[in-house]
C-alpha cells in the first residue's frame, strides 16, 4: 500500500540545512496536511485548523529563528492526527482515535498495513532526515545543540487547569540546558516561564528529544510557546527575538 500520492508534499520540510549555527531546530507538529487518500480523516476544516491537528504558528517562529541564527530547521508537513512524529511508533498516542474530545474517524479500525504505511512514508523519513544531518555534523566535528519547538493551547476542551505560562522549557534525563534557559528567561519580569510543563519529556510520550538528543549526548531542550502569544506576526517576532537572545547567551555556557 502506498499512502502518499504525487500531489502530496514531502513529509520533510527543511530550511537552511547547511546553516553554520550550533543550533539545530526541529518541529515535529508544524504542519496540518493530510494525505489525499485519507480524505481529511473524516474531519472538518475547522478541526484540521485547530490545535488538535498541529502546533499552531510554530513553523513561522522556527523559520525566523533559522534565518536569524543561521541554523537548520526541520519541520513536519503532516498533521499529528495522521501520525504523531513526536511519539514512538506503536505508542498509545501515536495515532489517536479521539483528540481533546473530538473523534478522528479516519483513525478508527486501522489495519496493521495502514499503520505501517503512515510510519514508513511520514514518520521514518522525517526522523531519518534529522538523523542524517546530525550524523554529518558529528562527522565534521561540528558541535550541535538540539532545540525542538512546539506550541500549546491555553486550555484543553477536555478539562484540566488553564495554562498561564507563555513559554516553557521541557526535559527528561538531562535538564541542564533547560534549567539554564528557565533561569535566564525568568529575569524578564514580563514573562511567565514554565518548568517542564505541560508535558515532561519521557520515552513513552516523546521521540525527538530522547532519540536525537539524549541518545546522542547532545545538549538539548524542548521549547513550547502558548499559541495565543504567537497568534499574530508581532507576537511571533517578539518571541523569536526573546528566544534568540536567550540562546545567544547560553552559547557561552554550553
Amino acid at each position: 500500500m502506498t499512502l502518499l500520492g504525487p500531489s502530496d508534499p514531502s513529509p520533510v520540510l527543511c530550511f537552511n540545512r547547511l546553516g553554520n549555527s550550533r543550533f539545530v531546530f526541529v518541529s515535529e507538529h508544524a504542519g496540518n496536511r493530510v494525505p489525499g487518500k485519507l480524505q481529511d480523516l473524516g474531519m472538518s476544516k475547522l478541526d484540521l485548523a485547530d490545535h488538535i491537528a498541529w502546533d499552531m504558528h510554530i513553523q513561522d517562529v522556527g523559520k525566523r529563528l533559522s534565518a536569524l541564527l543561521d541554523a537548520p530547521y526541520f519541520c513536519q508537513a503532516y498533521s499529528r492526527l495522521v501520525i504523531d512524529c513526536n511519539r514512538p511508533p506503536g505508542a498509545a498516542q501515536s495515532i489517536l482515535e479521539v483528540s481533546d474530545n473530538r473523534r478522528v474517524p479516519g483513525n478508527e479500525g486501522l489495519s496493521a498495513a495502514d499503520v505501517i504505511a503512515r510510519q514508513d512514508e511520514i514518520f521514518h523519513p522525517f526522523h531519518r532526515a534529522i538523523a542524517d544531518l546530525l550524523d554529518e555534523r558529528f562527522a565534521r566535528r561540528q558541535n550541535t545543540i538540539l532545540i525542538t519547538l512546539h506550541s500549546f493551547t491555553p486550555a484543553m476542551e477536555s478539562g484540566g487547569d488553564d495554562r498561564p505560562w507563555q513559554i516553557t522549557f521541557q526535559y527528561g534525563r538531562c535538564p541542564d540546558l533547560s534549567k539554564s534557559l528557565i533561569e535566564n528567561m525568568a529575569r524578564d519580569k514580563d514573562v511567565i516561564v514554565g518548568d517542564n510543563v505541560p508535558y515532561p519529556v519521557a520515552d513513552d510520550t516523546h521521540y525527538g528529544i530522547p532519540v536525537h538528543g539524549e541518545k546522542r549526548g547532545l545538549p538539548h531542550t524542548m521549547i513550547e510557546l502558548r499559541q495565543d502569544c504567537i497568534a499574530d506576526e508581532a507576537g511571533r517576532i517578539l518571541w523569536t527575538q526573546k528566544i534568540a537572545s536567550q540562546l545567544g547567551e547560553i552559547l557561552e555556557k554550553v
